[in-house]
């Protein structure tokens, strides 16, 4: 048998406490727990009440992120912009329109992960305004070999001594008769007297100190389109041509341009003008209503959506892009003082067997607009689709086409921010 020999008690106890040092009286510390802070910025889409009653807000981007142990107060962090707008705080729920869950950096400790979004107000300092234009210089340098030069009247460029032109051009021709000068690009030394004429039947008449100098037969150019829907709508918008005061910024293209019926209020206060016609493609516009529609009214900006029926129409991707390349080239050719803007194709529902197509195209016109400074990309596609990438249907009509008033709201706010930079850049 084997006989266990016990240990003294006090050497078991020193064995123990050399073994284990760490184990002392009061120096067991809990693990410090650590959350996540998300600040997000809040406002690239905004909310909305849909159809259905319930609210629809697009994603945030996150502004910032930190972490925190817990029970800590949270360090204030730099605080984000936005033009035209003032920030009024960080607050856990986005949808707040007060002071209401307002995270208070002096008294509120983080207690768990957290989600905060950015509140912003109107800034009274810096409304959105349409800038002043300023139309380009007609002074002429003295040192120039001519007195004068001319480019083009009402956007239409003189063949010799003959000029076509479209009826609202006509139109307009007659209404100035007096001085046509405002209707056409021009130059002329300021030490020369400078004036130019229409008869109000068939001749312009250009006088360089009071002497005869330019002489143009007028006539109206073949731009009548074929299709009869086309054709009477472009005739509406000639008729109403006169009685406006100004066409500095319009809008033009196929139907999410004339369907369009709330863009005066969203484009407030940019006066803007809507010659939209739906089913329009870009041909159409390139030779027929860019004459009638665009060119008339010198405008100092454009901004079109076309293309989105040629595709739907079975136009290859490759083909849509060359004729979109004839169609900016050919319109800049025509107004090159003229800032064109181009609103991307929506992914529309409809067409989600064509997308590849869509998005070329779109790649294409992104591409064309970094090299070409007078074309603007607008890109407004991606907010009218869910986290997925699927099309919200809150955003069109039944047709899957067509965008519905939240549509418009959210696509007219980004065309709306992108014409307003436009025109600041016009007039810097």
């Amino acid at each position: 048998m084997k006989t266990i020999k016990l240990l003294p008690i006090a050497l078991v106890s020193l064995f123990t406490l050399s073994a284990v040092p760490s184990l002392q009286l009061g120096s067991l510390k809990a693990e410090e727990k650590t959350y996540l802070v998300d600040f997000y910025d809040n406002y690239k889409r905004e909310s909305f009440t849909l159809s259905s009653g319930y609210g629809g807000r697009g994603n945030n981007l996150l502004y910032k992120s930190v972490k925190v142990t817990e029970n800590s107060f949270l360090t204030p962090i730099e605080e984000p912009t936005r033009k035209n707008y003032e920030f009024k705080g960080w607050h856990l729920d986005a949808k707040t329109q007060n002071d209401e869950n307002k995270w208070d950096f002096a008294s509120m400790k983080v207690t768990s992960n957290t989600r905060l979004y950015a509140r912003w107000g109107l800034s009274e300092s810096s409304k959105i305004v349409e800038p002043t234009y300023t139309p380009p210089s007609t002074i002429l340098e003295e040192s120039a070999a001519e007195d004068y030069e001319i480019t083009s009247i009402m956007n239409f460029v003189p063949s010799g001594t003959t000029l076509k032109v479209s009826q609202a051009a006509l139109d307009k021709l007659v209404d100035n008769k007096d001085n046509i000068l405002p209707l056409m690009e021009y130059k002329a030394k300021a030490s020369v007297t400078f004036e130019a004429t229409y008869d109000a039947i068939s001749t312009i008449t250009v006088r360089c100190n009071d002497v005869i100098v330019e002489t143009y037969t007028v006539s109206l150019g073949d731009y009548k389109s074929s299709n009869d829907s086309f054709e009477n709508l472009a005739k509406g918008y000639e008729k109403n041509a006169l009685s406006e005061e100004s066409y500095h910024v319009m809008l033009a293209g196929s139907s999410s341009m004339e369907f369009w019926k709330t863009y005066k209020e969203d484009m407030d206060p940019i006066v803007t003008y809507n010659h939209g016609i739906g089913g329009t493609k870009i041909d159409d516009w390139k030779d027929k209503f860019n004459q009638r529609l665009v060119y008339p009214y010198k405008p100092k900006l454009v901004t079109y959506y076309v293309g989105v029926n040629d595709i739907k129409a079975g136009v290859s991707a490759e083909a849509t892009i060359e004729k979109l390349g004839e169609f900016f080239n050919t319109t800049h050719s025509a107004m090159p003082n003229t800032q064109i803007q181009y609103v991307l194709i929506n992914l529309v529902p409809c067409m989600k067997s064509m997308w590849n197509s869509v998005k070329q195209v779109n790649e294409y016109v992104k591409g064309f607009a970094e090299t070409h400074s007078w074309l603007i990309a607008i890109d407004p596609v991606d907010q009218l689709l869910k986290d997925t990438g699927e099309p919200s249907n809150a955003y069109y009509m039944n047709d899957g086409m067509h965008m519905s008033l939240y549509g418009y709201r959210i696509w007219g706010k980004i065309v709306k921010e992108s014409i307003l930079e436009g025109l600041e850049e016009l007039n810097s």
